[in-house]
């Protein structure tokens, strides 16, 4: 490695270093040679290389990978291997934190997901003859190792359907009342107001359900409400067979209303990401277990986002 150091009194001149140590002792002097891979569509990928600096973010990151590609950046998502330390696995890619602090090194291969990218059909597997029937593995079967969900595979018994999913966030504490200040009604709302038949009920105190998950299960995307995180709700909901639970569907939004005596925990979705068929959602309550919602796609492609960024 060789360095020029410039003297406000002498010419520069040219120093090396020699010993990896050395190199060592100036932390982020070097710049990340990364390679990506984006998918075409209908199985093919392109592959270019790109230098970044290790204090970008990964925000900074999609919109470089913008102007090569075209692909709006806020359709992009980024997930990072590392190549340096054998059986590393890929990690998603954060947009407002460096690629430094995500610990993406030096010869890591950026694989990116595009939302409502269509795939081909997925192949039987070679030693037991079955197709994919989900987003992960169909993805799995066609890429393998360069597949942007190889990271969450497991082998052997299948876990349960409501483990296949992302977080929808850590607990938030909502406050000790037991019934929110009003807020200021937003569009989505009143979409699904006007679409109700009849006078609107009496008014009842709500309380947020602020912890859920999600996945995506092809032709669905299921949105799961556990007891795990939100018993009182789920105990709430019973058996859903009494008028415990209601959903209003829109093409974007919806509402989860579970009534207890007192009051109606509700979950209320308004930005999501993609377009659903709000006459073929529908919901199942697992009695002391959870409750879950399942959205009908309008297309059929992989979602990797539940909702848009408030802008």
């Amino acid at each position: 490695l060789k360095l020029i150091i410039y003297s406000r009194r002498a010419c520069p001149f040219t120093a090396t270093l020699s010993s990896p140590r050395m190199a060592e002792a100036l932390p982020g002097f070097e710049d990340l040679n990364l390679w990506i891979v984006v998918p075409k569509g209908g199985g093919d990928c392109r592959e270019f290389e790109l230098t970044a600096d290790p204090k970008e973010t990964g925000e900074k990151v999609k919109k470089r990978i913008e102007k090569v590609c075209g692909i709006p950046s806020h359709d992009l998502e980024l997930f990072a291997k590392n190549t340096d330390v054998e059986g590393s696995k890929q990690k998603w890619i954060v947009e407002d934190k460096s690629l430094e602090s995500q610990e993406v090194r030096d010869g890591s291969i950026i694989t990116v997901g595009v939302h409502g990218m269509r795939g081909d059909a997925a192949e039987a597997d070679p030693e037991t003859g079955e197709v994919a029937s989900d987003a992960v593995n169909t993805s799995i079967s066609r890429k393998g190792d360069a597949s942007y969900y190889h990271a969450h595979r497991r082998k052997g018994d299948e876990l349960p359907e409501e483990h296949r999913i992302a977080s929808g966030g850590a607990p938030k504490k909502l406050g000790d009342v037991a019934a929110p200040l009003s807020e200021p009604v937003a569009a989505g709302k009143l979409i699904m107001a006007f679409a109700q038949d009849g006078p609107a009920e009496d008014s009842r105190p709500e309380r947020r359900i602020s912890n859920y998950a999600w996945g995506d299960e092809q032709d669905f995307v299921k949105i799961y409400i556990s007891a795990e995180q939100e018993s009182d709700a789920v105990n709430a909901a019973a058996a859903g067979t009494s008028g415990e639970v209601e959903v209003t569907w829109g093409p974007r939004c919806l509402k989860l209303r579970i009534r207890a005596d007192k009051f109606d925990w509700v979950l209320e979705l308004e930005r999501i990401y993609y377009e659903i068929v709000p006459e073929e959602c529908k919901y199942r309550v697992s009695t002391g277990k959870r409750v879950t919602l399942s959205l009908k796609k309008k297309e059929s492609f992989t979602w990797l986002k539940l909702l848009k960024p408030e802008h």
